[in-house]
Order: C-alpha cells, then sequence, then structure tokens
C-alpha cells in the first residue's frame, strides 16, 4: 500500500499561508509599509487602483537590498530582524516572521525594483504565482518600488469575496493611517485612482494628527505623559464633549505598534464613564513602552494581538493617567498651562510588580476621652429651611405634590381598560371610528383591530419599513423639498467617513440635505429635509455613518439601498417613544400601503396577527 502522506509544494504552501497573512488588499498596504518602515525610509509613497484590486504600489527612500536579498526576501520564513530565538524577546521592528513577501507573491504578480545606497545599478524582478519569471539589473532611485497587481488572481474565490471598492478603501485607509500616526517623522502620501488622498509631511505628533483629522483637533486634544517602570505612556486624549456616536478615532500603540485591546480600552471609557453621555465613544491616541520581553506579539500573523506580563498595572496605571489628565483640565481655568501638570508618582511599582507595603502613621498623644476642640464652623451643612415652621410648610407643600401626581397616574391607569372596552366595541368595518381602534403597549407596540381579532404592530419596524420605502422613491424619483437653512452648519468627520460623504452627496441632495465638501474632512450644510426637527444635525450625520458602516459589513446592499436603510435606521421612531392617536393612525396608515407591510429591512417581522381562535385558546 503507498504512502498517502507528502510535502506540500512550496507554491501551495505560500497559498494557505497567505489565508491567514493576507486577508484582503489592505493587508498588502500594512505588510508594505512596515517593510519600508524598517528599512529606515524617510519618505514613503503608496499608490492605490481600484481599492487595490488592480495595483498596490509603495515607493520609499530606505536602505534597498541587493541583488541576492531582492531573491532571498520572497523566500518563505526569509528575514533580516531575527537570527535566533532570543531575538523574538527583544523585538523594535514591525515585520519578523517573514511570511509577508511570500504570501503576497505567491497570490498576485509582483513588481520589485531596489537598489542598495553607493550601487550603480539595482535589481528588478517579476514574481508571478511564487515563481521568480524575470531578474534583471535595472537603474533605479535608491530604496525599493513593490507593486503588487491583480490581487488574487489564481485564488478566484478569495477574490470574490472582497467586498465593494468603497468597502476595501476604507480598510486601506484605516492602515495607512496607523501607520502615519505612530511616524511622524516620515513623509507619507496616499494616491488613489489617480488622486492625491493625502500629502502628510514630517511633524510633530499633534501636527501629525491635525492634518489627517482637521483643524478642529486642535482645541480637542488633552496630552498624555507618564512614566513608571511597568509602562511609559505618552499621547492625547480627546476632550469629554468631543466623543461621538461613532466608533472613530481610538488608537492604542505598544511599541510603535498598532494594537486592538479591548481590556486597555475598557480602562479609557471607565475613566471617563461619567463624562460622556451614553452609548458615546471617546477619541484617544495613546502611545505605550514597554518591555518588549514582558509582551508577546507572535500570538497572531497580523500581530494586532498582544499578551502583556504585567496587563492589570498596566490597566491601572492607564487609567489613572486618564482620570489625572481629566481632572487637570477640569481644575484649570480656560488657559491650560499643560508644562506645569505632573504626573502621578507611580514608583511604589518596583519592577517584579509587586507594589511596596504601604506604612501606618499613628499619633501617641491621641486621647479619645478628651473633650472636642470648640469651633465655629459646624460639622454639617445647615438645613436649607431657615426656622421650624417654614421646614414643615416647605415638606408640606413636596407631600402635597407627591400626592397629586400620584393620583394623577392611578386615575390615567385607570382610564385605559375603558378607552380599551370603548375601542373593542367600536365596529371594524367603521371608517369614522378608525382613530378609537388604536391604542398603544408599553410604549412600542401598536394594537388595531381586525373583524376576526386584532393586529399587534412594532412601531419601531413599521416606521423604518415606511421611510425606507419613501427615501427609496426620493433617490429614484422624487426628490424631496430642502428647508435651507439660515445660517449653514459646519460639519467635521474622520477620513474614512468624510470619504463616504463625498461619495454620497448627490444622494444625500435627493433625500433633502444640502452639503458640499468644504476642506479636508469638512462639509458645509446649507439646508436639510423638510420637516426633520433634528437639532443636532452632527450627530445625527455620525448615526447614520455608523449605520452606513454596519450595513457594509453585515449585509451586502446596493449604495442607495444602504443610504435609503440607514436613513430610516437612523430617523425612524424607536422604541419607547409614546404616540398621539393622529401618529398611530398615520403609521398604521402608510405601513399598509407600502409594498411589503409585513416585514421590516432588516428583515424583522412588523406585526402578528392574533385570530379568534387564537385568543380563546389562551383561555382554555
Amino acid at each position: 500500500m503507498p504512502d498517502r502522506i507528502h510535502v506540500l509544494p512550496d507554491s501551495i504552501a505560500n497559498q494557505i499561508a497567505a489565508g491567514e497573512v493576507i486577508q484582503r488588499p489592505a493587508s498588502v498596504v500594512k505588510e508594505l509599509m512596515e517593510n519600508a518602515v524598517d528599512a529606515g525610509a524617510t519618505s514613503i509613497d503608496l499608490i492605490i487602483k481600484d481599492a487595490g484590486r488592480t495595483l498596490i504600489k509603495v515607493n520609499d527612500d530606505g536602505s534597498g537590498m541587493s541583488e541576492t536579498d531582492a531573491r532571498l526576501c520572497f523566500e518563505r520564513h526569509a528575514t533580516s530582524k531575527i537570527k535566533t530565538a532570543d531575538d523574538i524577546l527583544s523585538l523594535h521592528t514591525k515585520g519578523f516572521r517573514g511570511e509577508a513577501l511570500a504570501s503576497i507573491a505567491a497570490i498576485a504578480h509582483v513588481e520589485l525594483r531596489t537598489k542598495k545606497s553607493g550601487m550603480d545599478v539595482g535589481t528588478h524582478l517579476i514574481i508571478e504565482g511564487s515563481q521568480c519569471k524575470e531578474q534583471n539589473p535595472c537603474q533605479c532611485e535608491t530604496g525599493a518600488s513593490f507593486a503588487v497587481k491583480n490581487l488574487f488572481y489564481n485564488v478566484p474565490a478569495r477574490r470574490n469575496f472582497l467586498k465593494s471598492d468603497t468597502v476595501e478603501f476604507t480598510h486601506i485607509l484605516e492602515e495607512f493611517i496607523r501607520i502615519v500616526l505612530v511616524h511622524p517623522e516620515i513623509k507619507f502620501s496616499l494616491y488613489h485612482n489617480d488622486k492625491q488622498e493625502y500629502q502628510l509631511p514630517k511633524a510633530l505628533l499633534k501636527q501629525r494628527i491635525i492634518n489627517i483629522f482637521g483643524n478642529n483637533y486642535n482645541e480637542r486634544l488633552l496630552p498624555l505623559q507618564q512614566e513608571s517602570e511597568v509602562v511609559n505612556i505618552s499621547g492625547y486624549i480627546g476632550k469629554p464633549d468631543a466623543a461621538r456616536k461613532t466608533r472613530g478615532e481610538q488608537y492604542i500603540f505598544v511599541n510603535q505598534r498598532f494594537i486592538k485591546h479591548p481590556y486597555f480600552h475598557h480602562a479609557i471609557c471607565n475613566a471617563m464613564e461619567e463624562l460622556i453621555p451614553a452609548k458615546h465613544f471617546p477619541t484617544y491616541f495613546i502611545y505605550m513602552e514597554v518591555d518588549p520581553a514582558h509582551i508577546d506579539i507572535n500570538i497572531h500573523p497580523t500581530k494586532t494581538e498582544v499578551k502583556f506580563q504585567e496587563e492589570k498595572f498596566i490597566y491601572s496605571i492607564l487609567r489613572s493617567t486618564v482620570k489625572h489628565c481629566l481632572g487637570n483640565f477640569n481644575l484649570s481655568s480656560q488657559q491650560i498651562d499643560f508644562e506645569n501638570v505632573s504626573p502621578i508618582d507611580f514608583s511604589s511599582i518596583s519592577g517584579s510588580g509587586l507594589p511596596k507595603e504601604p506604612t501606618i502613621s499613628t499619633n501617641p498623644d491621641y486621647n479619645p476621652f478628651s473633650p472636642p476642640k470648640t469651633t465655629d464652623k459646624p460639622l454639617f451643612n445647615p438645613s436649607p429651611f431657615k426656622n421650624k415652621n417654614q421646614s414643615e410648610g416647605a415638606w408640606t407643600k413636596i407631600y402635597e405634590s407627591l400626592k397629586e401626581n400620584i393620583q394623577t397616574e392611578i386615575d390615567s391607569e385607570k382610564s385605559v381598560p375603558e378607552q380599551m372596552q370603548i375601542d373593542m366595541e367600536a365596529p371594524a368595518e367603521s371608517e369614522e371610528t378608525c382613530e378609537h381602534m388604536l391604542f398603544q403597549v408599553l410604549n412600542t407596540y401598536i394594537v388595531t383591530r381586525i373583524k376576526s381579532g386584532f393586529i399587534l404592530i412594532d412601531q419601531e419596524a413599521a416606521s423604518e419599513r415606511i421611510l425606507y420605502e419613501r427615501f427609496i422613491e426620493q433617490i429614484d424619483h422624487q426628490p424631496t423639498h430642502v428647508q435651507k437653512l439660515l445660517f449653514p452648519e459646519t460639519l467635521s468627520f474622520s477620513p474614512q467617513d468624510a470619504d463616504i460623504i463625498s461619495m454620497l452627496i448627490k444622494d444625500f441632495l435627493h433625500i433633502g440635505f444640502d452639503i458640499e465638501a468644504f476642506g479636508k474632512n469638512t462639509f458645509i450644510l446649507n439646508g436639510i429635509p423638510e420637516g426633520l426637527e433634528e437639532k443636532n444635525i452632527q450627530s445625527l450625520m455620525e448615526q447614520l455613518l455608523e449605520s452606513y458602516k454596519n450595513n457594509l459589513i453585515s449585509l451586502r446592499l446596493s449604495r442607495k439601498n444602504n443610504l435609503a436603510h440607514s436613513m430610516a435606521k437612523t430617523l425612524g421612531i424607536k422604541k419607547g417613544k409614546a404616540l398621539t392617536q393622529q401618529e398611530m393612525n398615520e403609521i398604521v396608515r402608510q405601513l399598509f400601503i407600502s409594498k411589503a407591510p409585513e416585514i421590516s429591512p432588516d428583515g424583522k417581522k412588523i406585526c402578528v396577527l392574533f385570530y379568534e381562535k387564537d385568543i380563546n385558546q389562551l383561555f382554555n
């Protein structure tokens, strides 16, 4: 019987590895830009076409490679970053596994031009599916230029699973921002489909943040600075009033490497939980320096998940640092002198992670039986009432007010069954009594009678269905009227959100938002849909964009359907809102003339029918 186990060819093994390392075009961007940073580049250009499907090109002026290194860098587990296993515990570079370029070459057409400083000619390589098709000397600038074309050309299943260009470019932009935020000393540029998206000069960290996210961040950021034997923390945190409803600018870096760490995110949110509204997210750019021997960055191929040896201590220090920063801001005057803000003293935490034993001081002369010292200051705050008579009168008024409110609630509760009895006795076929046939349950459901029973309607789902069809109609055929604002409003968004709005500007006009671009990541709102009562348009747009981005991930909708769905989700009537008879009648009327009154845009059930036999069974 022949042997069944055999060694896979390198091309197949590299494709399998690529499934972990290269998940989408953004993964290629991350690996190539990190290699450019590790090469000591002072200027890096990123060129994208068709959201990375057609071309991903990274040019840098780093150290470059020799002819031999240029060929070896595409071999699996070939790296210049480590030589022994102990080197993994003292890493100061980004890439080290030696899998990235081999994985990229396995599923794309790769072209490399590179030259070391001092050499007369460089090297030109063309690799397709892990096979080197051509290697020749060439003339090129010092550094390296990687061009990755036709990504996933030989893995069609992976290519078909890529999202739309908008989604994929959003991921590319996020990877680009993560790298440029941690290296403000490097000049970066980004081009997409021959359009310059970013041109970032060398700058200080705060100026780099402002160049990316807009000038309004100049006043939103508070500096963090804390040193200890366990971790050094620096960076900026947004003021509480800058918190948003979208998960936006939240970045944690460890040893110049972006990480995702829900535990540390919780520490920041916990420090600000009493200062920001519910369901809002703080803004922060936090940089931590930890001894590489005390962290493990090799638990995931993308290296965004990191294990910490002193995780609980870092959590406490991070939370205290954020609280200290916010405390200094709140207790200071309008002009804040950040130079004189002293950090917290964490010297009591030793390098071993064990805190020093606290000391207790006592007063040997203390006598518990000696009479207390007299003082003119009262121990407790005086009563808010000036005298006894006034105190009794005030409490009487409070009691009478409470008694009156309680009686009103009791009377209103008694009136509900009476109204229900009237509604249920009304004939179902009478149009004149239609307004008396509806009532609300739990401020969530609308009950309406039919000949053989009644219908229970989810007011939130019904509202979303009505608005969804209305917005679809407006985008396709009947643009709504625009209500011009007396004073145009300026709106600012993150780079990812700004790209989405730029793409949807024409559709926004159809549904009543007169919005136009005004500088980088900033827009001017000249008008809103007629009848819109929302006062905080910035908050409304952030909710809309959050819903739009979630739909891009969870639902495969067209741009038009996604916008209509997101608008309906944002502006629809929510659960818990009390409705008037007129509002309930209007919801029921519009619901049953819609195209799909039984199901919401999310696919959820809108109404449930209860027939007479179903009701009788409940009592049998």
